[in-house]
């Protein structure tokens, strides 16, 4: 039996980056009740960028309804949520709220400037912020559904990992690093389950640092990667924390797959940052 929706709403249609952000910026200034954003995790994050700098508290903002249709739509599977349209009707009237923490960071932009930016699934400074950049070559048309597996063969081979310093309340790490990530979730990469212990609200981010990995490493252990489980090596370390300071010059970040800029990075957890629909 279908599902009958009855509500007023406005639809507004993104043109390219930075869109979303300004749709959502300029729509936080109405009474709307719901955000329902339909893309991937890029359309979520600046979405999401909005709410976080307006000032508001999670409980004054709207409710945020997503429909993945993007590229990765790495950060729903937290959520466990499809792409089915009766599905996602039903959360809008009757879904189960639920709250998500998120990530701040501050780093260097693209032009060489400081910055600072909201994250709500993964940071990753390093391979994944290369891989991010290239990603966009291969979103649009037929290949699209392979951007991120063709990135990875096209780079990880030939990267040549960058030496860093990421310091922790409890530890510090110097040295060589293939990636850096700072987990609000799980997954990244469409589908790769790099921070298994991670919870969207656990009032932590879970620290995993690829340290001296190459890329046997990667391809041996990717199994356990794509079920989201810990990777069994020396130089793989994994750490609960609520900040993470990463040194070291030019390293590439990304954020929610969107390549933002380089490092030193400053990266602190948002405790309950925003209510989401789900169920």
């Amino acid at each position: 039996m279908s599902h009958q929706l009855v509500c007023e709403y406005e639809v507004f249609f993104t043109i390219g980056i930075g869109s979303a952000k300004t749709i959502a910026s300029e729509c936080l200034k109405k009474n709307y009740t719901h955000f329902a954003v339909f893309g991937g995790d890029g359309t979520v994050n600046e979405v999401f960028n909005a709410m976080m700098e307006s000032g508001l508290l999670a409980e004054e903002l709207p409710l945020l309804c997503i429909h993945p249709c993007g590229t990765g739509n790495d950060f729903v599977r937290n959520l466990q949520i499809n792409n089915k349209a009766e599905d996602f009707l039903r959360r809008l009237d009757s879904g189960e709220v639920r709250y998500s923490d998120g990530g701040h960071a501050s780093y260097t932009n693209t032009k060489r400037q400081a910055e600072q930016r909201y994250f709500l699934n993964v940071m990753d400074a390093g391979l994944g912020g290369l891989i991010a950049q290239r990603v966009n070559e291969y979103r649009r048309g037929r290949l699209a559904f392979l951007a991120y597996q063709m990135s990875i063969i096209r780079t990880l081979p030939f990267y040549s990992k960058q030496n860093v310093t990421v310091k922790t309340l409890s530890e510090i790490y110097k040295g060589p690093a293939l990636s850096v990530v700072a987990a609000n979730g799980k997954w990244f990469g469409n589908g790769l389950g790099i921070a298994p212990e991670a919870e969207i609200l656990s009032g932590y981010l879970e620290c995993v640092t690829l340290a001296r990995v190459n890329f046997w490493d990667y391809i041996l252990n990717l199994p356990a990667i794509i079920r989201c489980k810990k990777i069994k090596h020396t130089e793989v370390h994994y750490a609960q924390v609520k900040e993470i300071i990463i040194e070291g010059e030019n390293n590439p970040i990304e954020m929610d797959g969107e390549f933002v800029g380089t490092s030193p990075v400053h990266i602190r957890v948002i405790l309950r940052a925003v209510r989401l629909l789900v169920g």
